[in-house]
């Protein structure tokens, strides 16, 4: 009984009462939004209703556990300021010095690390396909190197909150330990960023789970030259094409809220400057670009008007993915052929969404650039398609 008078009596305190106000104005603003929404959208809501009764033949109750669930997935995608409510809710984790924000989908959850960088936890995982089938692919005789990018968690410089332990390097040692035993040759850009003295503090975006422009500049370059002294490709032999000083930079300060930053808002993790490698030099490609839905799209002109969007650089909003610029989307496969550069060797990437820069680069200094999104590719269809595009080396950079 006295405990529970001390704690009235505490309650009572100014301070509770400090800690109590942020909370309450954001229930309020979230009520708002929330009856704001109903009303903007009400015939949306109404809608789901005449569309539950004609669809789901089922008892009440469960018609009203799929008009509620749909109720709230449309609330979820046309809430009020949807952008400004996650923003306010950032910003309350962050005067409450929250390390850890928790995302609906709890593997999106965000974490900020002790360097301030925001980063999504990676899981234990079993070994991706293409690494379990390595021997199949190496057996259509097509020479294959692996490329480990760096990983924004890097191992004995980033820390996360005790509770939370990630598992990006033993998913890698384990990728490793595969592929070497398949006899396969291996690229370690950690490794090599470590022995290249790269400022980790500047590898990766604050608040984008992607590696920077410039890091993937740098990947591109490393590369090449691992290539050509596995097999003398000459690709970019004379140091041209993958030089820095032969591309333009084009450089937006604060404008860029990465994938991330986006879960919880520029005020949370601050937003990232962003860097646009171009050449400065001539330059002609045909590509072709195949849609999720199957079409094809082709395109010829030059790398500023075929390999990039630049609808994702203009537009002002920060919340555009400016990163995706580079092709402007992940396609199931896509092709750049370099028509100023014949004499180059013809590549396959296979993929995801690291290689949008890099693969761009590369695309320069190769004849063809051939590029495979597992994600959206059926791998039961790759062998063949290497035998008829029949590329001079595939890089597997799948992470």
């Amino acid at each position: 009984m006295t405990e529970h008078i001390y704690n009235e009596e505490k309650n009572r305190q100014p301070g509770a009462k400090r800690r109590l106000f942020l909370p309450a104005v954001f229930l309020l603003i979230l009520f708002g939004l929330g009856a704001g929404t109903f009303l903007l959208h009400f015939g949306t809501f109404w809608g789901e209703i005449a569309w539950v009764q004609a669809n789901c033949q089922t008892p009440a109750a469960e018609k009203l556990d799929t008009l509620i669930d749909r109720w709230t997935a449309d609330a979820a995608s046309e809430l009020v300021f949807q952008e400004r409510l996650v923003e306010l809710d950032g910003l309350a984790a962050r005067v409450y010095g929250k390390h850890f924000v928790r995302d609906t989908e709890y593997s999106y959850s965000v974490v900020k690390d002790n360097h301030g960088w925001l980063q999504f936890i990676t899981f234990a995982a079993e070994l991706k396909p293409i690494v379990q089938d390595i021997a199949a692919y190496q057996a259509l005789g097509v020479p294959i190197l692996y490329v480990q990018p760096p990983t924004k968690y890097i191992e004995g410089y980033t820390e996360f909150p005790p509770t939370l332990h990630d598992q990006t390097a033993n998913n890698a040692a384990n990728t490793r330990e595969a592929i070497l035993a398949a006899g396969v040759p291996y690229l370690d850009l950690r490794e090599a960023a470590a022995a290249d003295e790269l400022d980790r503090d500047a590898m990766f975006y604050r608040t984008d789970h992607h590696w920077r422009v410039e890091t993937a500049f740098w990947a591109a370059g490393r590369t090449a030259a691992e290539l050509n002294a596995l097999l003398d490709l000459g690709l970019d032999a004379e140091g041209y094409y993958l030089d820095a000083a032969n591309w333009q930079k084009t450089t937006w300060e604060q404008n860029f809220l990465g994938s991330q930053g986006r879960r919880v808002g520029r005020f949370y993790g601050g937003l990232d400057d962003f860097t646009l490698f171009s050449p400065a030099f001539e330059t002609n490609f045909h590509v072709e670009l195949k849609e999720q839905d199957g079409e094809v799209v082709a395109k010829d002109g030059a790398f500023e008007d075929v390999l990039l969007d630049q609808s994702m650089l203009s537009d002002p909003d920060v919340y555009t993915n400016r990163y995706g610029a580079y092709w402007g989307a992940d396609y199931p496969w896509v092709l750049a052929d370099n028509l100023n550069n014949d004499d180059g060797p013809t590549l396959l990437i296979i993929k995801d969404s690291y290689s949008l820069p890099f693969g761009a680069f590369l695309a320069t200094a190769a004849d063809k650039l051939y590029m495979v999104d597992l994600r959206y590719f059926d791998i039961a269809d790759l062998s063949g398609y290497i035998t008829e595009i029949a590329p001079d080396a595939i890089i597997i950079m799948y992470s």
